[in-house]
């Protein structure tokens, strides 16, 4: 499912840009951003579900990642079977220390660049004002790099993995 929210982001982007009125173009760059975040989570949840197969992780990272309650009890993690939201920046953080050591959040221009791309899409999913007031060259801007970072990062997580790239057909897209 995440390569095909990557792909609906580049749709509506590219679709964005061919229009010519303003609020036109927001709807389908707001549209962009939201499949640009959900590819990651969408992307998360792949990982998420494919490690809770295979009995690779402790108990309680399957549930970080998979969005379940855990709690400590007499000296043992336990899988409460509840829901409980993590954020998508700790499930990040968790798999790329785990599995991609030598990144450095402090220089990674991509995982800033993806931290900003994320409270972007927060901001417009969660307005605090009556209308929206942002610029459409903003929206280009901030699509384009919260979309390759995604994307780039998404390439470290599968490298460290699946010890293969992210399919050349979605590094290969670009705004």
């Amino acid at each position: 499912m995440f390569e095909d929210y990557l792909e609906d982001a580049h749709y509506f982007c590219l679709t964005a840009r061919a229009l010519i009125g303003e609020r036109e173009k927001k709807r389908y760059y707001r549209a962009s951003v939201f499949c640009g975040i959900s590819s990651m989570e969408a992307f998360i949840n792949y990982i998420g579900d494919t490690f809770a197969e295979g009995n690779v992780f402790e108990p309680y990272e399957i549930a970080l990642l998979n969005d379940m309650k855990f709690a400590h009890d007499k000296g043992k993690f336990k899988i409460l079977g509840q829901i409980e939201y993590h954020r998508l920046e700790d499930k990040l953080r968790f798999l790329i220390c785990k599995f991609v050591p030598k990144f450095n959040f402090n220089e990674e221009v991509a995982w800033s660049r993806f931290i900003e791309f994320k409270k972007f899409r927060d901001a417009i999913m969660h307005p605090r004002q009556d209308e929206d007031t942002i610029k459409v060259a903003e929206y280009e801007r901030k699509i384009k790099i919260g979309f390759s970072s995604t994307i780039k990062i998404m390439d470290y997580l599968c490298k460290g993995i699946f010890k293969k790239p992210l399919r050349k057909k979605l590094i290969d897209l670009t705004l």
